[in-house]
């Protein structure tokens, strides 16, 4: 049986331990940085506010919906072939950037379990209740299973897991990277690279581009338009606002041009909008958007070329049978 420790995190005997507190909300939601996205043309904010208690429960919905192929298809890829990526790979400290419920996790966790015996699994997520739930889920596969929990954003997360035993493989399901700009898109990879060994490895879920209507029908959905006027009920809470939802209209679009989906809020007529705690107030006209979301949607062998500048060589890579979605797997070079 090969044991993989959790160096100075747990106790040999332990198989189970969450670190960190939750990382503070003026962290995650900085007033700010808000300020300067809404006045900002077009007017955005930034895609977190989706993720409040409400937003999380309306994602979970989401993953059920019949145009939503996203979590269905990444599923069945890892169904398929989770076994094969840990012959690739061999025993690991395995590691998810992001991992909420870990509901899909678990096909890669006991593919690892059943290969090699004890296996150790970190998950990093901003808020504990939710890594509670992982772990439940994840410990539901194996008692041959050391779960740590890290409490925090990605970048202190990933600070924390210097301490796993080599190889590792990180992972970041659920095209979480195609929310990102490209800006972040830079501090995660850097961020990664520096918390990788050569010869580790990264594990990428990323949505393939593919025909508008297929695209449009996954966030045009009756969850899909409830989350995103969801985000305005989030603004009005958090910072005191006044938004009217039922002057807003949903708006989700491919832009084909930068390969990705863009959602947006409509104005249904000229408002003034102010959010008191912020002391700041702007004016919307009728039809004048505010964007809430982008969501890459990548050609693959530009994205392999992407992660080769930050020195990850692509190994494999395993897609649907309609080729919507990929799984690819690289490995940090020497």
């Amino acid at each position: 049986m090969v044991r993989h420790d959790l160096g100075t995190a747990t106790a040999a005997t332990d198989k189970y331990d969450i670190i960190g507190a939750d990382v503070p909300d003026e962290m995650l939601f900085k007033g700010d940085l808000l300020v300067a996205s809404l006045s900002e043309s077009p007017r955005n904010v930034n895609s977190i506010y989706y993720y409040d208690d409400t937003g999380s429960q309306l994602f979970e919905r989401l993953c059920d919906e019949q145009t939503y192929y996203l979590f269905r298809t990444e599923k069945d890829i890892l169904d398929q072939y989770a076994k094969t990526i840990s012959g690739i790979t061999g025993p690991a400290s395995l590691i998810e950037l992001g991992s909420g419920n870990a509901e899909k996790t678990t096909l890669l966790v006991g593919a690892y379990v059943r290969a090699y015996g004890l296996t150790s699994y970190a998950a990093v997520d901003i808020n504990r209740s939710i890594l509670e739930r992982a772990a439940e889920n994840i410990l539901s596969v194996s008692s041959d299973l050391n779960f740590l929990g890290i409490v925090g954003t990605y970048q202190t997360g990933l600070a924390e897991i210097k301490n796993l035993v080599s190889p590792k493989l990180l992972f970041c399901l659920g095209s979480t990277i195609g929310n990102m700009h490209d800006g972040e898109l830079d501090n995660l990879l850097l961020t990664v690279r520096s918390a990788l060994s050569p010869g580790d490895y990264f594990l990428v879920g990323i949505d393939l581009d593919k025909e508008t209507e297929i695209l449009e029908a996954a966030y045009n959905n009756q969850t899909a338009i409830l989350a995103n006027l969801c985000v305005l009920q989030h603004l009005n809470w958090r910072f005191s606002g006044d938004f009217d939802i039922f002057q807003f209209r949903h708006v989700s679009r491919h832009n084909k041009s930068m390969r990705r989906m863009e959602t947006y809020v409509e104005s249904a007529q000229d408002q003034l909008i102010s959010l008191r705690r912020l002391n700041f107030s702007f004016h919307l006209e009728k039809g004048e958007m505010i964007r809430t979301e982008i969501m890459r949607k990548v050609e693959l062998n530009s994205f392999i070329m992407v992660l080769s500048r930050y020195g990850f060589r692509q190994v494999q890579y395993w897609t649907d049978c309609n080729q919507r979605y990929a799984l690819t797997l690289f490995q940090l070079s020497g």
